[in-house]
């Protein structure tokens, strides 16, 4: 067979196909068929007017009692002590009244110079004086001792001071006394160098 004849018989067979599927739509309305959706909109619903509701206005009227009128209620310390105690005595008991206690006061010990300070020796008016103390014995003895050892130094007066401690004797040997604390750090210094002896500084109290 030529190739005329075969491109004949296959233009046929299509022309075929095409009259089977497009025929029977142009013909009889078989086959596909273009579809429609109605929407149905109903109508719109008739709306009644609102009712009309009356408004009361409902007045309280709040009824409040006068309050009574309170007065101020001072409390005296001592009528409700007489008042405690005019109960007491009602109801036939008597509160006894605490014994006085005996105080006995004893006058504080004051020391006792034995010798008065050297009159060379002036303390500030209106001011602390202060002193340097460089012993503390309980023979007098040894106090008197140490006293004519520091005098010969003449480094300031020395005196010897009597103090009642505990039912005892102190004899304090003390330099001074001086107008000023500096001063009496001076004197300090001296004893310290002179006879290795650390002398309390303190105020000086006649």
């Amino acid at each position: 067979m030529d190739q005329n004849t075969k491109q004949r018989l296959v233009g046929i067979v299509v022309i075929f196909a095409l009259s089977v599927i497009f025929l029977p739509m142009v013909l009889d309305g078989s086959g596909i068929r273009e579809s429609r959706l109605e929407i149905v909109i109903p109508a719109q619903p008739m709306i009644e007017s609102q009712p009309e509701f009356e408004q009361k206005i409902i007045e309280l009227h709040a009824r409040v009692e006068a309050l009574p009128a309170l007065q101020p209620r001072f409390i005296d310390e001592k009528s409700t002590r007489n008042e405690n105690q005019i109960e007491l005595e009602s109801d036939g008991v008597q509160a006894d009244a605490p014994e006085p206690t005996e105080v006995i006061i004893r006058p504080a010990a004051e020391p006792v110079k034995i010798e008065p300070v050297a009159s060379t020796t002036t303390s500030r008016v209106g001011g602390d004086t202060w002193v340097l103390q460089v012993g503390s014995f309980k023979d007098r003895n040894n106090a008197l001792a140490q006293r004519d050892k520091l005098r010969k130094s003449n480094i300031a007066a020395v005196f010897v001071e009597l103090f009642k401690i505990n039912n005892g004797s102190s004899y304090r040997v003390r330099l001074g006394p001086f107008p000023s604390r500096e001063k009496s750090k001076i004197a300090q210094n001296k004893i310290k160098a002179k006879y290795n002896i650390d002398g309390l500084i303190m105020k000086y109290r006649q």
